[in-house]
């Protein structure tokens, strides 16, 4: 046996020991045949032959979920191995997408929305695109959802107040048997082709482990919520008390800012004037974090402990001022996400039913990777948006 381990000009999945020899006068056939043997052309032809069969089975391989990008890597996951079926709603362009979003009302949702009216710029089949928002009132996004339908859209997004108020829009919607997408994370509590949905008692619980552990499980803290009455808020506030749960930490005071930086300020005045005293704060979005420091900053009081979020100005603030955190990351992306599982939908391709975005929170050895010093106080993070356009957008 020869065992020269040259390189032989044959197939990679043979070892070094297995290659036949190709020194002079010996014959390695069939991998090479004398000349003349007609061999060569019957391997071409074979080769060839086998190259069209690979490119035809490659063609027909039913296309899955998995093929479908809705958001960078790490920061989607798919929560279900449950699938739409192939071209179950696929239809030709164009198309009419609409979205019923509950309200507006902080510059998250803001550029929220911006990510999804970039996601559908980009697709030339979508020749309309609706947006509502029903100022977080209940009977105006029943009236949203109804006059979409009346439009014959040929998918709809749904980013529900609360599951009571989406169950039976979504359902009235699926009975069309147009897609419906909704923007959050209801599971069997609402009739949806495909949700999509982050944060959640996953983003209560990042800040309340956070607070726990800082404190040595035992303090009083104050907790900041959202908007009363709706479920991402309840949501948040359910995992932060979860991550309490056991420990000599006591919620003394509890307020509702509305995710805004306004009344976050009025509110953390008032209970900073109230004298009473504080080891963390808590906080169900970023915008009251950045006022409560101010706050704190305009009184002299000294800092505690408090929880932020994936936002530019907070991490700005959390950089100036040295404050203790960590900042759970609750992309804007999301709206761009939606807009290509209608695209997906629409064009015919199998989607995952439930997907969910809980990307690992920012925390101080993280904070010079996240904080863009060149952007203005308004981006979030992280975004689907081109680097031009964030320049242009969130210029400081």
């Amino acid at each position: 046996m020869c065992l020269r381990a040259a390189p032989c000009g044959v197939p990679p999945q043979l070892s070094a020991h297995q290659r036949p020899c190709t020194a002079p006068g010996h014959r390695a056939f069939p991998f090479a045949p004398p000349p003349g043997d007609p061999m060569p052309r019957l391997f071409k032809n074979l080769t060839r032959n086998l190259s069209v069969l690979a490119l035809a089975a490659a063609l027909t391989v039913p296309a899955v979920a998995a093929d479908v990008e809705l958001l960078p890597a790490g920061l989607l996951t798919p929560t279900t191995t449950e699938q739409t079926k192939p071209n179950q709603f696929k239809k030709a362009g164009p198309w009419r997408i609409g979205v019923s979003f509950g309200g507006v009302g902080n510059t998250w949702i803001v550029q929220m929305i911006q990510e999804m009216k970039a996601a559908a710029a980009q697709r030339k089949e979508i020749t309309e695109f609706i947006f509502v928002e029903a100022n977080w009132q209940a009977a105006k996004q029943v009236a949203d959802v109804e006059d979409l339908l009346t439009k014959k859209v040929d998918a709809i997004i749904i980013g529900p107040i609360s599951a009571a108020i989406g169950a039976p829009l979504a359902e009235k919607a699926s009975k069309t048997g147009i897609p419906v997408v909704v923007f959050g994370a209801f599971g069997k509590a609402m009739q949806s082709t495909v949700e999509i949905g982050a944060g959640g008692e996953v983003f209560g619980r990042q800040g309340g482990e956070y607070l726990r552990k800082e404190l040595k499980g035992k303090g009083n803290v104050w907790a900041f919520r959202g908007v009363a009455g709706v479920d991402e808020e309840t949501l948040r506030y359910n995992g932060f008390r979860k991550a309490l749960a056991g420990s000599d930490i006591k919620i003394t005071q509890e307020v509702f800012g509305d995710w805004g930086y306004a009344k976050g300020k009025q509110l953390c005045e008032n209970l900073v004037l109230s004298g009473q005293p504080v080891d963390g704060i808590w906080f169900s979005g970023a915008e009251m974090t950045r006022a409560c420091l101010d706050v704190f900053k305009e009184s002299g009081k000294p800092l505690v402990p408090m929880t932020g979020e994936g936002n530019n100005g907070f991490l700005r603030a959390w950089k100036s001022t040295g404050v203790k955190s960590i900042a759970p990351q609750f992309t804007p992306g999301l709206g761009a996400a939606v807009v290509r599982a209608s695209v997906a939908l629409l064009e015919g391709k199998p989607m995952y039913r439930a997907y969910f975005s809980s990307p690992p929170a920012i925390g101080q050895a993280e904070l010079d990777k996240f904080f863009r010093p060149d952007l203005s106080d308004a981006y979030w993070l992280p975004s689907t948006l081109p680097e031009a356009t964030l320049k242009e957008t969130f210029r400081r």
